[in-house]
């Protein structure tokens, strides 16, 4: 019986993630960064990440075709299942 727990639970862990996706925006080849304006002249803070996920739309197709366009205008889009 604690078998079956456990792969049922092991089932639905990997069925609940790879819903999301992390989406790093860039313009002319200069990656989208955190900045900070301060009375030294600011300081970045590394890339602006957003976070994308199935869950903000009606069907799976649809939260595909909206990756594959923000991809088509040069947005870098992967996986968030490691993070």
């Amino acid at each position: 019986m604690k078998k079956i727990l456990l792969m049922l639970s092991v089932v639905f862990i990997f069925s609940a993630c790879n819903k999301c996706v992390e989406c790093v925006d860039s313009y002319n080849g200069q990656t989208e960064e955190w900045y900070v304006y301060d009375g030294d002249g600011g300081a970045t803070f590394g890339d602006r990440i957003t976070e994308v996920c199935s869950d903000n739309f009606e069907s799976k197709e649809d939260f595909n075709n909206y990756i594959d366009a923000i991809e088509d205008e040069g947005v870098d889009c992967k996986s968030d299942f490691w993070n």
